[in-house]
């Protein structure tokens, strides 16, 4: 996660900053931060390439530019061709650029920010790199999380990632999934201290929300609530899955892995939220796509070749979903697709008769269950990791 602009305006010291210029640009990222003095006088032409870095963000005074309008128009030409980020001054020479200098710098697209009143440039310097530190620390917490999620590790090499994580994890750990995009793009850091000998982690479009501590009858449930109420989860496309209580030690990528996936079964059934432990034969399933997602896609495919390739008016697949996820609840399904039980049963006839025609009632019931699921597992999946 590389600092952008716009991060450096959610720190606490730029509260009162105001974008003045370039708003469309905020997004550039961010890598250090530099202060310009006495560059653009007279004399220090020389010096100016080497002074501010590609990608910075350079505060000012504009003490330079006192009785010199003109050299706010050079100011912008340089730091455009040096390719700095953005440009923030302090109102005490100019209270506020003059609107010509305004729609110069958008029309060269950098961005300009005032600051709110007396902030000190050593204090705003600080807090940006405390964040970039930050942000560097994450990224490599992140790629930890990945590398836990993705890769099939022995035990000591999943141990050997924990250590490297360096945190002070306890002897026990629940963990707790989010998929929010709206989350995922926030900063998490604010909630760190809330979370006690743990930690709060990006992971495609979701985060995790790891939770340790020495005791195994700890209330997990009552710190993830909390930790639920200042993230405001309450959007109905946020889907929130709870994994078992685990030995942290030996079961960390295990924790991740069902909370992860509890989540997706939320999202699949439509429901706020969703334990591993409350999953049943659904975590069969679930483990058999994690271990062999090749074979098991093969399998679904080729069960369900003849209703996936269904393009018809009955859209045939659609109907088989919301059949299994009603439970085989034909007026609940009708109800659903908006037409009469006769018409759902007669889809489901034409289904049998394409995919599995030799089957008994309750074995079709069965084989349909496990390929649909599959096919929403994969799906689902598939559309967290392209978001």
């Amino acid at each position: 996660m590389v600092m952008t602009i716009e991060n450096f305006l959610q720190l606490p010291i730029t509260t009162n900053f105001k974008v003045v210029a370039g708003e469309r640009y905020l997004k550039r990222p961010m890598q250090n931060v530099e202060i310009l003095d006495f560059e653009f006088m007279e004399g220090f032409e020389v010096n100016r390439h080497t002074m501010f870095s590609e990608a910075s963000l350079v505060l000012s005074s504009l003490l330079f530019a006192k009785d010199d309008e003109q050299a706010l128009f050079r100011m912008i030409d340089e730091l455009t061709e040096l390719k700095v980020s953005c440009f923030a001054f302090k109102p005490v020479i100019y209270t506020e650029l003059p609107p010509e200098v305004l729609h110069y710098a958008e029309s060269k697209k950098l961005p300009i920010l005032v600051f709110g009143g007396d902030e000190f440039f050593e204090d705003i310097i600080f807090q940006a790199m405390d964040y970039r530190n930050k942000t560097a620390q994450i990224e490599f917490l992140e790629s930890t999380i990945a590398s836990l999620m993705e890769n099939k590790l022995a035990a000591n090499q999943q141990q050997s990632l924990i250590k490297q994580m360096n945190r002070s994890f306890e002897e026990y750990i629940m963990v707790m999934n989010i998929k929010s995009e709206r989350i995922a793009n926030e900063n998490l850091f604010r909630f760190e201290p809330f979370l006690r000998k743990g930690l709060i982690c990006r992971y495609e479009q979701s985060i995790f929300i790891i939770m340790t501590h020495q005791q195994y009858n700890f209330d997990f449930l009552e710190q993830a609530t909390m930790i639920k109420q200042l993230l405001n989860t309450s959007s109905l496309s946020d889907f929130i899955g709870y994994s078992q209580i685990h030995k942290t030690s030996e079961n960390f990528a295990t924790a991740l892995h069902e909370s992860y996936y509890a989540s997706i079964f939320a999202e699949i059934n439509s429901e706020k939220d969703c334990r591993y432990s409350e999953l049943k034969n659904d975590q069969l399933l679930i483990e058999n796509y994690r271990n062999n997602s090749h074979f098991t896609m093969n399998y679904v495919t080729t069960y369900l070749a003849k209703i996936i390739d269904d393009i018809g008016d009955n859209n045939l697949l659609n109907t088989a979903i919301t059949y299994i996820l009603t439970g085989g609840n034909i007026k609940e399904t009708a109800d659903l697709h908006f037409c009469h039980q006769n018409t759902i049963r007669y889809r489901m006839t034409k289904i049998r008769q394409l995919i599995d025609e030799r089957a008994t009632d309750f074995q079709f019931y069965e084989h349909l269950s496990v390929a649909i699921k599959l096919y929403l597992l994969h799906k689902y999946t598939i559309n967290r990791n392209s978001l």
